[in-house]
């Protein structure tokens, strides 16, 4: 019996930390799923509403806890594109890893996921002077 116990609470402790735990909400501009970290790159001013649904949901395999959707004063006005998208539209980079900065901040987390609209950026500038290096930098 004993043992029987000590097999459930090992496995039931392995559940318990075994989990990825996202407690992130999913966030929605303009009905669109976006990367948490893309609000950070639009305007407050430029936000009509906020909608908090308290209700979890999965996508892409990844569940979020709650649902964020916000409402932009003009939806027509943004044009989304990914970090790839940046690296393949704004540079002649092909086949080599990229560490991606925006306005001075590394980029670490939703790299796949990150859009950032296209009226939003300025410059893409690229860092060669990376000395016995395969990965180039890349600032936005």
């Amino acid at each position: 019996m004993k043992f029987i116990l000590t097999l459930f609470l090992l496995f039931l402790t392995t559940l318990f930390f075994g989990q990825i735990k996202n407690e992130q909400p999913a966030m929605f501009l303009d009905s669109v799923f976006v990367a948490n970290n893309t609000i950070e790159y639009m305007e407050p001013n430029e936000i009509e509403s906020i909608n908090v649904i308290k209700k979890n949901t999965t996508i892409n395999g990844v569940l979020y806890y709650g649902q964020i959707y916000i409402t932009s004063k003009n939806p027509k006005k943004y044009d989304f594109i990914s970090l790839e998208q940046v690296k393949s539209e704004f540079t002649k980079i092909k086949g080599i890893d990229v560490i991606f900065m925006i306005n001075g901040a590394l980029i670490k987390n939703n790299i796949e996921t990150l859009k950032l609209d296209r009226n939003y950026i300025l410059s893409v500038e690229v860092n060669l002077n990376l000395p016995k290096s395969k990965v180039l930098m890349l600032f936005i």
